[in-house]
C-alpha cells in the first residue's frame, strides 16, 4: 500500500511539474489558433459600441434614409396666368402644401394698342392677337382717350414693359406702344413647401411656361 501511495504522488508532481514547464501548451494550441485567427480577419464582428456610438449609427441611417424636401416660392402671377397656373399644379396634390395670396401692386407702365374705333374693331383684333399666341390682354371700355383699346400688360418698370413690348413684335404685333399709366393690378404669389425632387422639376417645368415669373427658394415653415 505504502508502495502504491509513493508512485502516485510521484504521478502528480510529474503532471504539475509538466504543466508550469508549458509541456502541454501543443496540446490546446491546434483549438486556440483558428479561433484567434477568425477574430484577427473579422474585427468588426467583434468591436463593441458604446451607447454613444450606437445612437450617432442609428441617426445616421435615418438621416440617410430621409427624403430632402424643397420649398419653392412662385411670384408676379395676373388673375389669368393664376387660374391657368393653378390647373396645371391640380396632378400634384399638393393640398396643404401649398399656399397662394393675392397682393394689389401698382404698375405705371402700360404696353397697348391704341383705340380701335369701336367694339367690333376691338374685338376683330382680339381674335387676331389670339391667332398669334398673345392670350394675355383686355379691352379697354372706360371712357378715356383709349376706349375700345386694347391693354396689353401693366409693368412696374420701364424695363419690363420694354421687354414684353420686344416679345410681342417677335410673335409679329409690331404695332403696340408703350406709355406712362397708373394701374391697380392683381398679384398672385405661391408657395410650395415639404416638395420631394421629383414634384419640385415638375413645378420647375410648369413655370417655364410663364417666363415673366419669378422663382426662389424658401425655409419650410416646419423647419
Amino acid at each position: 500500500m505504502l508502495r502504491f501511495f509513493f508512485w502516485a504522488l510521484l504521478i502528480i508532481n510529474a503532471i504539475l511539474l509538466s504543466f508550469n514547464f508549458g509541456l502541454f501548451d501543443n496540446m490546446f494550441e491546434n483549438t486556440r489558433e483558428p479561433l484567434r485567427m477568425k477574430a484577427e480577419k473579422n474585427p468588426d464582428k467583434i468591436k463593441l459600441l458604446n451607447a454613444n456610438e450606437a445612437q450617432d449609427l442609428i441617426d445616421a441611417q435615418t438621416k440617410k434614409a430621409e427624403p430632402i424636401l424643397a420649398c419653392l416660392e412662385v411670384s408676379g402671377f395676373t388673375a389669368a396666368e393664376g387660374k391657368s397656373f393653378d390647373e396645371k399644379l391640380k396632378p400634384l396634390a399638393l393640398a396643404e402644401r401649398l399656399t397662394r395670396t393675392e397682393l394689389a401692386e401698382v404698375a405705371t407702365n402700360m404696353v397697348y394698342l391704341p383705340s380701335l374705333g369701336s367694339k367690333d374693331a376691338a374685338e376683330k383684333k382680339a381674335a387676331q392677337l389670339r391667332k398669334l399666341g398673345v392670350t394675355e390682354f383686355y379691352i379697354v371700355q372706360d371712357q378715356t382717350p383709349l376706349r375700345w383699346g386694347i391693354s396689353l400688360g401693366v409693368f412696374k418698370t420701364p424695363e419690363a414693359a420694354k421687354t414684353h413690348l420686344a416679345n410681342l413684335a417677335k410673335k409679329g404685333l409690331k404695332e403696340a406702344k408703350l406709355a406712362p399709366r397708373s394701374v391697380s393690378a392683381a398679384k398672385i404669389n405661391y408657395r410650395l413647401e415639404n416638395l420631394n425632387e421629383e414634384e419640385k422639376q415638375a413645378i420647375i417645368q410648369i413655370k417655364s411656361a410663364f417666363p415673366q415669373i419669378q422663382s426662389q427658394a424658401c425655409k419650410s415653415s416646419s423647419e
